[in-house]
């Protein structure tokens, strides 16, 4: 088995096939408000939420589905290790990458019809047109979630129940990461607001994006190294 060539190809193209759709969807979401609404801001703003969820489901898959494939064929703990790390640093940009055309193609849309497009939140950037500080923006994100998923999964896969207490920590680490590039709303589904008072800038959101990649994937090694083989490869 070829890793990460076929894995992370195969990821590609789910994930380009899957926000191709997404872009339809907000799309004919973005007219309808603007046809029978009022729209003053941008609608993909709101639409990136479920894409660091699809991240996050990406890591879990990592670790779930890909682990003990890898391993049943031959492969080392330490490979798996390693190659999961490369495919997080390469998917991670490639999906802000499409992000960074859905801004600019929504840019396109509001000039076209006149609509005002502004940001409801803090950001590093100010305008769609800002390409390098959005894909910089949403990498960071990606990084995060995809890092969180592949740690809470590992956690589970070698301790089930136990993996609860690994989602304490993966979730202080996306909050503080999210902090960086203004985002310090509290997580989805949780009505107490938690959050870090840190500063918002590159730097600061790359710093914070490096220290998740190299602790919560060193964390991770951690629980994975000798972990048992679990499931059934048929």
């Amino acid at each position: 088995m070829r890793f990460p060539s076929r894995l992370l190809s195969a990821n590609m193209w789910v994930a380009l096939f899957a926000w191709l759709a997404y872009l339809v969807v907000i799309t004919l979401v973005t007219v309808g408000i603007g046809i029978w609404g009022e729209l003053n801001e941008s609608v993909w703003e709101k639409a990136v939420q479920l894409t660091r969820w699809y991240a996050l489901f990406v890591g879990v898959a990592l670790v779930t589905e890909f682990l003990p494939l890898f391993i049943a064929h031959g492969q080392s703990r330490r490979q798996f290790g390693f190659q999961a790390a490369v495919t997080i640093a390469i998917f991670a940009p490639f999906l802000s990458a499409l992000l960074v055309i859905s801004f600019l193609l929504e840019s396109l849309l509001y000039g076209l019809t006149g609509w005002t497009w502004a940001l409801g939140k803090a950001h590093l950037f100010s305008a769609p047109t800002q390409a390098p500080m959005i894909f910089l923006e949403y990498t960071v994100m990606f990084v995060a979630w995809l890092v969180a998923g592949v740690f809470v999964s590992s956690a589970f896969y070698r301790w089930q129940g136990g993996g609860l207490l690994a989602i304490i920590p993966a979730a202080a680490m996306v909050l503080f990461v999210q902090a960086t590039i203004g985002d310090k709303a509290p997580l989805p589904f949780i009505s107490l607001r938690i959050g870090f008072d840190v500063a918002d800038s590159a730097l600061s959101a790359v710093l914070a994006a490096v220290g998740a990649f190299v602790v919560g994937l060193g964390l991770t090694w951690l629980i994975i190294r000798d972990v048992p083989l679990r499931n059934k490869v048929s």
